[in-house]
């Protein structure tokens, strides 16, 4: 396959997801049941993880090449640039008042709870994998292809921008709770510029991704097996 169609195909996986999760699953009522919901929109991930995977394991396969050769330092100087993303949210989170954060409820969120921990680890399986397709996309298509150095600076914010807008549904639509991942986009985005390999900001978005999301829950799959409920 082409380069320029991997990229167009590439392009396309982030939306398509969004699409099908936003009108496909309504219409089909698949949103309905929580646990349906859940095995559908985690198969969904895969389905566009193992696509990404597909277009690009040349290239991703090339970047690994090099960035293993000081895997300790880039680990090392990955820690540090999770905390500061920490850092980053906590920041941006604070300086947006409080009530504007608030999200309106659903009937997926009120069901949540409904959800025993087992359920939980299935669905940090989505955010654990999401960096690939995301770093792809946002830092690498949308950013790091550009060759013109005054459009790849308008792209650094509007690939943020439209990093923050694709977790619209993380947020019930609340744009202004979304406002802190757009600079985490940006973040990410300068991460990129850092390392120049796109390995450098996919590590920092995992490893921010499974501290908030499948660490806690093999937390409490685990308190679960003893019997310890939360």
């Amino acid at each position: 396959m082409e380069t320029t169609k991997k990229q167009w195909w590439g392009l396309l996986v982030v939306p398509l997801e969004l699409m099908i999760g936003d009108l496909l699953f309504p219409l089909l009522k698949i949103d309905q049941n929580p646990k349906v919901s859940l095995i559908a929109s985690t198969m969904l991930f895969v389905i566009g993880f193992l696509v990404m995977l597909y277009l690009f394991h040349d290239f991703l396969k090339a970047q690994w090449q090099v960035y293993r050769q000081k895997l300790f330092r880039h680990l090392l100087i990955s820690i540090v640039l999770v905390v500061g993303a920490f850092l980053i949210l906590s920041i941006v989170r604070g300086l947006i008042p409080s009530n504007l954060l608030q999200q309106r409820n659903t009937s997926a969120t009120d069901a949540a709870p409904s959800l025993n921990a087992s359920w939980a680890v299935l669905a940090a399986v989505m955010p654990f994998i999401a960096p690939f397709a995301e770093e792809l996309t946002f830092r690498y298509l949308l950013f790091g292809k550009i060759a013109n150095k005054a459009l790849r600076f308008v792209m650094l914010f509007g690939q943020g921008i439209l990093f923050g807008l694709v977790h619209w549904n993380n947020f019930n639509g609340n744009i202004y709770a979304m406002i802190p991942y757009m600079v985490l986009g940006i973040y990410l985005g300068l991460i990129y510029w850092f390392f120049k390999n796109i390995w450098g900001s996919i590590m920092v978005h995992w490893m921010l991704n499974t501290m908030n999301s499948m660490l806690p829950a093999l937390l409490l799959f685990i308190l679960s097996l003893f019997g310890i409920q939360t």
